[in-house]
């Protein structure tokens, strides 16, 4: 379970949780709330494939469908990447809007950091949308602290112009794996 929050001078709060569940056979699943747009609920599937031993990689390609604000259908794709204590993190979409009214559109929120101990980890972001000629590209700095299956990630964008905002998360990651009888 991810959660994150966003405060924006002059724009109005909002939440946005974001669920995953991933099978032992990489089968994933995912559910958006105000990710895609404000009021949309996306739901996602796909297939994980991970691997590595030097670098660790993993890759979900998904394929999502959205209702609400914006109702449509997408093409995304999740991937990471770990070299000793760095790590690249990405999350790409392309999304066909359903309704006459709205664009189609394409973002990015992308992630290069460090981990300085098993507790502190520190990184840039970038935030890339593209709709129709018009592009908006928004980067910044990510600091975080781990507890076991706890994240609390911090992420400041534009963080040296007037239009700054925060994004503060808490993420909690838990395993149900399925003991094998003998």
């Amino acid at each position: 379970m991810e959660n994150y929050n966003q405060l924006h001078s002059g724009k109005e709060y909002m939440w946005m949780p974001v669920g995953h569940f991933q099978s032992e056979k990489g089968l994933y699943a995912e559910f958006r709330y105000n990710y895609e747009d404000v009021r949309t609920f996306s739901l996602y599937g796909g297939k994980n494939f991970s691997g590595g031993k030097v670098m660790k990689y993993s890759a979900t390609p998904m394929l999502g469908y959205s209702f609400g604000n914006f109702e449509g259908l997408s093409v995304a794709a999740n991937t990471d990447l770990e070299w000793k204590s760095l790590y690249f993190s990405s999350q790409t979409q392309y999304s066909f809007s359903t309704q006459t009214n709205a664009d189609h559109f394409f973002f990015s929120w992308s992630e290069v950091g460090v981990s300085i101990s098993e507790k502190i980890f520190a990184g840039f972001a970038m935030q890339y949308t593209g709709q129709r000629n018009e592009t908006l590209t928004e980067t910044g700095f990510v600091a975080g602290l781990n507890f076991g299956n706890l994240t609390i990630p911090v992420y400041v964008f534009n963080p040296f112009v007037s239009n700054r905002y925060f994004v503060f998360g808490l993420n909690y990651e838990m395993n149900f794996k399925k003991n094998k009888i003998r």
